[in-house]
């Protein structure tokens, strides 16, 4: 059902927002006051990657008045979303910010270049009318949901997996949180990575960016006490309820762990202790033709995408639920590879724990390959 809108309507439209917002103001059921209630609005934006780039585009061009980015992450070259991000360093909130300033005089954005986390997290929302956040990283969507509960702010929250994305708006006073969908918290390190279709992340934007638009205004039916999932590959979107959980406890100050994306669990960080080799260590082996054993352990069209030449693919997923780890060979030396490090560390553990007797693991993995030794190798 409808909401109350979250601000109160500006007087007046700033200059030349008129014309900008022509179709908006001649739309039955927005027209000028919803616009002066979006010229009013006050939106932080929790990370600018796949989904909160084309999201911070959408909410700008909607007429959202004030936009914070908050992510101080280098800016990638997979972060220019549709070239809109100019060329030279910076950082994501940064770059964004210039952008979104030059397209849109009358927008106010503030770069926040942070990450959100338990200490700063109270300041970062403090002035601002709702949160998005459509982080990769549960426990960041944790600690957001806690700090808009306590502050008392609406929080749209979106989530890609594959080919699929969620959506729903997490507002303490009118309905379930994100607690009551992930009862449990997230595990306290990184298991792992997947592959996502961008295309979903546009979508994710435009149905986070118009779920803001509903709150600010108080028009249509936000999905507060409901998770829309959109499936790209079978043209579905799916919406199922949620109710609040009689187990779920809103905790009175910010407990959430701090983001865990890029961590090791405490085996894997053992066993890489004095088991990690550089890639500068790498290829002496390689040029020295020593005896060992290469295993990429990532899944089957990371590994089609880009590998080291002479690599053999075993999955992760095999040397946790399978025997993988017993059929290596244990006449040499054995170096499992990844991405960046992370899965071949805790794949390490498990192989240290089979006995083998000379196992390492590539520190930084094929990315650091790429940076340090061939510049031709393609990344992601």
């Amino acid at each position: 059902m409808p909401l109350p809108p979250l601000v109160e309507p500006v007087a007046d439209l700033p200059p030349g927002e008129v014309q900008r917002h022509a179709h908006q103001l001649i739309l039955a059921g927005h027209g000028s006051e919803a616009q002066r209630r979006l010229a009013a609005g006050r939106v932080l934006v929790v990370g600018a990657d796949e989904v909160g780039a084309p999201l911070l585009s959408h909410l700008a061009d909607s007429g959202v008045g004030q936009i914070g980015i908050a992510d101080g992450a280098p800016l990638n070259p997979w972060d220019r979303y549709l070239g809109i991000v100019g060329p030279g360093p910076a950082s994501r909130a940064d770059a964004w910010a210039r952008a979104l300033s030059d397209t849109y005089p009358a927008l106010r954005v503030v770069p926040i270049e942070q990450r959100f986390g338990v200490e700063n997290a109270r300041e970062m929302i403090a002035g601002y009318d709702l949160v998005v956040c459509a982080s990769e990283d549960p426990a960041r969507c944790r600690l957001v949901d806690d700090a808009c509960a306590e502050a008392g702010v609406p929080y749209v929250w979106g989530c890609m997996d594959g080919t699929r994305g969620r959506v729903s708006v997490f507002w303490d006073a009118q309905g379930p949180g994100f607690r009551d969908l992930y009862p449990e918290p997230p595990a306290p390190y990184f298991r792992g990575m997947s592959g996502t279709l961008r295309l979903v992340g546009a979508w994710l934007a435009v149905a986070m960016a118009t779920e803001a638009v509903k709150l600010l205004t108080g028009t249509g039916d936000p999905l507060v006490g409901r998770v829309a999932t959109y499936d790209a590959m079978a043209g579905t979107c799916v919406l199922v309820p949620l109710r609040r959980s009689v187990d779920a406890v809103r905790p009175s100050r910010l407990t959430a762990a701090e983001p865990f994306f890029g961590l090791l669990s405490p085996a894997a960080a053992e066993a890489a202790r004095e088991s990690t080799i550089s890639v500068e260590e790498l290829k002496d082996m390689v040029d020295a033709e020593a005896p060992m054993t290469l295993v990429d352990v990532r899944d089957p069209d990371e590994y089609a995408f880009a590998h080291l030449p002479g690599s053999l693919l075993v999955p992760k997923s095999e040397f946790l639920n399978g025997d993988a780890a017993e059929q290596l060979p244990r006449d040499r030396r054995v170096v499992l590879l990844c991405r960046m490090g992370i899965r071949s560390a805790e794949v390490l553990a498990v192989v240290k724990k089979s006995g083998h007797p000379d196992a390492v693991h590539l520190g930084g993995g094929i990315v650091a390959w790429a940076e340090r030794i061939d510049p031709t190798m393609p990344t992601y």
